[in-house]
């Protein structure tokens, strides 16, 4: 018989770590994604859509205002990969703790889970999904190299709402060193950004850190675009009615529509709680030209 009463705060706690975890890897809220609390089998494709830029006319008396025809495009997304973190906590670690030990695993193993989703996201942007791409170097990296990649996606037509840019830990440093944004830093609007060492908007793009960001083969330093370059959809796995001694709850971010399974087991013999957190997901390439790969130059 489960121990009910060591594990009611389960959900709570893993509400509470989703939005840690969103927090932590904000690219999850910023590419396109169909997230879903339904169970889905592996391997099985979601259809999702995503919308191109439309264009604005000219008024004509004589015909009014005719509505256009909105192209959304129609982007399968092969749901592949299923990933799982976990703890486990004994009675005897809970009785020697006046923490609580569920708070502080559950914050780790989200911090795992989206750092695992993330990775995989990253693994994508590669020459062969993505051809456009900038070459600098670390040092060379600062304000006017954003303005050169704004410049390249303006003359591909990209809307500039909502652009992002992700860059590795050495091209954020120096970012943060350029003497045009430092000065910015020092107006009283932005003061707090000396303290916190979070940039501001940087013509037209919100920029962040991913220090674990990999280089694919490709020297891949970091990367611009827009949520319809990638598109990300994810749900949970399926399970049986009955599912024994484990309870099986779904947490979702109210936000996002972000969901994740939570199994919560109670061993009574070996005074062991285990708590995992999982789901399914998969990513795709959607529409190409809206995403610019940053790239190291070549060595010489």
């Amino acid at each position: 018989m489960p121990n009910v009463n060591a594990t009611v705060n389960a959900p709570l706690i893993a509400q509470q770590a989703l939005t840690t975890l969103l927090a932590k890897f904000p690219v999850l809220t910023q590419i396109a994604t169909d997230f879903s609390d339904q169970s889905v089998k592996f391997n099985q494709d979601i259809v999702s859509h995503i919308v191109t830029p439309t264009v604005a006319q000219d008024f004509d008396p004589a015909t009014g205002y005719v509505p256009s025809d909105q192209a959304q495009v129609d982007v399968k997304v092969k749901i592949d990969r299923h990933a799982y973190a976990g703890y486990a906590i004994t009675d005897v670690e809970r009785s020697s703790s006046v923490i609580d030990l569920n708070q502080r695993y559950a914050d780790k193993v989200a911090y795992a889970l989206g750092r695992k989703v993330s990775d995989d996201l990253f693994g994508l942007i590669v020459a062969a999904n993505f051809t456009n791409k900038t070459e600098v170097d670390a040092a060379t990296f600062g304000r006017d190299i954003i303005v050169d990649v704004a410049t390249k996606m303006n003359k591909r037509f990209i809307p500039d709402m909502g652009r992002f840019m992700f860059v590795n830990s050495d091209y954020y440093n120096s970012l943060q060193k350029d003497e045009a944004l430092y000065k910015a830093y020092i107006a009283p609007q932005v003061g707090d950004v000396v303290v916190t060492g979070v940039l501001p908007n940087v013509n037209g793009f919100t920029v962040a850190e991913y220090s674990a960001l990999p280089e694919n083969g490709e020297r891949l330093m970091g990367f611009a675009g827009i949520r319809e370059a990638l598109i990300m959809a994810a749900r949970v796995p399926d399970v049986p009615e009955h599912t024994g001694d484990t309870s099986i709850s779904i947490v979702t971010d109210a936000r996002t529509g972000l969901s994740v399974q939570v199994r919560d087991r109670y061993d009574g013999r070996l005074g062991r709680q285990e708590v995992s957190y999982t789901l399914m997901y998969g990513f795709t390439a959607a529409n190409k030209p809206m995403l610019e790969r940053i790239v190291a130059p070549a060595p010489k």
